[in-house]
Formats: structure tokens, C-alpha cells, sequence
């Protein structure tokens, strides 16, 4: 199981964006709510996508689109490997985009008429051929979700009942959808959905909103949900924050998101006094990190929990300087190879599963600019990199390359 979601909402968006969302009950509403200092957000990363040795990759030449103009202004970015990858375009009117160059050319594979693409638009990447992007609703809690099998040759198109949601797909079938329905004061309401048909039909298992009389509190109200992960199509974890010492909000399932229950991890002693922010759990198999952002005394650490058991039991060790690294922007390629930038000058790399992140010097400087960090298998001991800033004043995004695995980066979008 290796899928590649890259998801439509931060944190930072639902809680600057919480007063145009469908609002909770006033007695949440007013509830008063601790500030968080919150330093940029890593990416939130679940499995590297990867086409199967065997598949038929269809070639760009027999697609309808058209190639693009020399700087797209690209939002989201996903990479199969050192050739193959997707992207979302923001520019004239939005647009779905492949490349088979490592990203120096694209071509365009919008389906006919759709339009309005751009940083509220979610894809999901299974494989280089078959791929789900998720277009919100003018209301934002309903959306329209299209889904190619053969690279973009051709679309089909669900309606979704959600417009915002974290979304993943385990196989050509299997999906599941954590659908945002409110935030505000520090809680959020969120309803959880099962696919078993690709996304055509969707059914709803889970959802906190005190408004219904079906709600459930095993995933609580309270805090702010930033990422959703399955291992299978029964297992996942919610990851997300409330300000509240010593708690990790990690929750997970054993049921396909119908219940819920907090999972605890090892915390140091003297850790129970700060306040934390995991991201949503990456796995490769049984292996998997568990990002954890730490807020100390006058500063924040970031680190990453183990797991080489499916997930039932986190290790780490934040008093061990070497697992220790700036906030930033991260991603894996396999269960010991990881990478970890704030964009300027803290880029780092690990080969033994986060145990220990070295440094390294970068020739480029994102500070402040840094959307998105890409790596994937190039050959053996090397990786190909991507790099993807946010958008400027202007409206422009940027996209650098990178061969030797960071030490060098090429403007591919200056």
C-alpha cells in the first residue's frame, strides 16, 4: 500500500478560514481557546506513490491535452518517479496537469469544461495511470470528484458529499475521506466516508457534530484535525491539536473510521508540561513516522516516533539531539530515507529511519517560500527531489529539481 495524498486543507487554513465554515453550536462557538505560537506546518505526507513494475504507463503523445505554456503556476505536486508525476495548476482558470520529463514540460489533462482549479482542489495518486481529484462546491461541504484510470485519457465524475476533505485511496477501490464540517473557538466537526466502488458512491460511518442526533464523540469535538492516514482499509489514525498540556492528539480506528479511541505515546519526563502537534502518520508496510511537533519553553522541536509494527506501538526520543530537527517541510521515500527543510538554511537527511538527521548545505534559499518537498528513488544511494513554493504577489509559483539529493537544485518554473 503506497498512495500519495496531498491534502486540501491545513491547519492554518481551518483555523483562518473557520468563520466561513459552517458554524458549530454558540456554546462551542464561545468556548475560549489557548493561543498556539504554530511555526510553518510540514507537508502532510502519506506513502510515495509508485506505478507497479508491470503497469503500462500511457504515454503523454496519446493524450488530448495540449502542452502548457513554460511557467504554470503549480499548487500541488506529485511525483511517481524521477520522470512520471501530476501536478495542479492555479492559472487560468485552473487546470490538471502530467509530466514524463521530471517536470520540465507538462501537459495539460483537464477534463473538458472543468474549471476553478486550484489550492482548494485535492488529487490523490495511486498510480501514474489512476488518479482521484476532489473539486469543492461552491458550499464547500459538497464537491465533485473525478477519477482517471488511464493517465487522463479519459475522466468519470462522482458527486461527493463533502467538498473539503482529507482523502486516500488504498487501491483501485478502497477509499476513505475525513470531511471537514466546521470549525471554531478550537474544535471541529468532521465526518468520516467509506468508498468500496473508486468513489463513486460514498457512505457515511462517523461524525461529531453535536447538531445530528447520530453523532459520536470517540473522535472528540475538540481540537483542530490536520491529517488522516489508513494503513488498511479497517486501520487509520487522525492526527491533529487542542491546547492542552501533555496531549498527543492521536486517535485511531480498527474499524474503517466507525469508532475511535486516543492513542498514547512515550513521552520523556518533564514533557507532560508542553503542548504538541502530530501530523498524520506515514507508513511504508509495517513501518512508519509519526511527525511530532513539540512546544517547548521559548521554542519548538520536531521530531518523528517509530513504529515497525503497524503502528501499535510509537518509540522516540526527543531528548536524543540527533532525532531533533528545525520545523519544516518533510518527506520519505522508504522506511530509512527521509528528508526534512525549512527552506533556508536547515536541510536535512536521514538514512537509518529518522535515528539520526544529518545536515547538509543547500545552494537555494526558500525561506518563508517553501509549499512542498518531493523525493523519490532515482538509483542506487540517489534521489531526485522536487521543490515547490507557494504562490507570490503575482501569483506565480516556483518548481526547482534536484539530482544529488539537495545539494544542488535547478529552476525548473524560475
Amino acid at each position: 500500500m503506497k498512495t500519495r495524498t496531498i491534502f486540501i486543507l491545513s491547519m492554518l487554513v481551518l483555523i483562518t478560514g473557520a468563520c466561513s465554515l459552517r458554524q458549530l453550536p454558540s456554546d462551542i462557538q464561545d468556548t475560549p481557546i489557548v493561543s498556539i505560537d504554530t511555526p510553518t506546518l510540514p507537508a502532510a505526507v502519506v506513502d510515495t506513490p509508485t506505478s507497479p513494475a508491470n503497469a503500462t504507463i500511457v504515454p503523454l503523445s496519446t493524450l488530448p491535452g495540449s502542452p502548457v505554456g513554460s511557467s504554470p503556476t503549480l499548487v500541488k505536486i506529485a511525483f511517481l518517479d524521477a520522470s512520471n508525476g501530476w501536478g495542479i495548476a492555479a492559472n487560468d482558470g485552473g487546470s490538471i496537469l502530467r509530466t514524463a520529463d521530471g517536470g520540465a514540460s507538462w501537459v495539460n489533462v483537464t477534463p473538458l469544461g472543468l474549471t476553478g482549479l486550484g489550492l482548494s482542489t485535492d488529487i490523490s495518486v495511486l498510480n501514474v495511470n489512476t488518479v482521484w481529484v476532489l473539486v469543492p462546491n461552491a458550499d464547500f461541504f459538497t464537491g465533485k470528484l473525478y477519477r482517471t484510470t488511464d493517465g487522463g485519457l479519459t475522466w468519470a465524475t462522482f458527486d461527493a458529499p463533502f467538498g473539503g476533505a482529507y482523502l486516500q485511496f488504498l487501491d483501485g477501490n478502497t477509499g476513505r475521506a475525513l470531511a471537514d464540517l466546521g470549525a471554531g473557538a478550537g474544535s471541529q466537526a468532521v465526518e468520516m466516508f467509506q468508498t468500496s466502488d473508486g468513489g463513486a458512491t460514498w457512505l457515511s460511518v462517523f461524525n461529531n457534530d453535536p447538531s445530528r442526533p447520530d453523532s459520536s464523540g470517540s473522535l472528540p469535538l475538540g481540537g483542530i484535525k490536520n491529517g488522516m492516514t489508513f494503513l488498511d482499509a479497517n486501520t487509520g489514525w487522525v492526527t491533529g491539536t487542542r491546547p492542552m498540556d501533555g496531549d498527543v492528539y492521536l486517535f485511531v480506528t480498527h474499524d474503517g473510521g466507525v469508532s475511535w479511541e486516543q492513542q498514547s505515546i512515550p513521552l520523556p519526563a518533564g514533557y507532560e508540561s508542553y503542548q504538541y502537534m502530530p501530523q498524520a502518520p506515514v507508513f511504508f508496510g509495517n513501518d512508519g513516522f509519526l511527525p511530532l511537533v513539540i512546544y517547548l519553553s521559548g521554542t519548538t522541536d520536531f521530531t518523528f516516533y517509530t513504529t515497525h509494527d503497524g503502528g501499535t506501538t510509537w518509540t522516540g526520543d526527543p531528548n536524543n539531539a540527533t532525532r531533533v530537527v528545525t520545523p519544516g517541510r518533510y518527506t520519505f521515500t522508504d522506511s530509512l530515507h527521509g528528508w526534512s527543510w525549512d527552506g533556508g538554511s536547515n536541510f536535512y537527511f536521514t538514512n537509518d529511519g529518522t535515528q539520526i538527521w544529518g545536515g547538509m548545505a543547500a545552494s537555494l534559499d526558500l525561506s518563508d517560500r517553501l509549499a512542498q518537498l518531493e523525493f523519490v528513488p532515482a538509483s542506487i544511494g540517489q534521489f531526485t527531489g522536487w521543490a515547490l513554493t507557494g504562490t507570490d504577489d503575482a501569483g506565480h509559483s516556483q518548481l526547482y529539481r534536484t539530482a544529488d539529493n539537495g545539494s544542488s537544485w535547478t529552476p525548473l518554473i524560475p
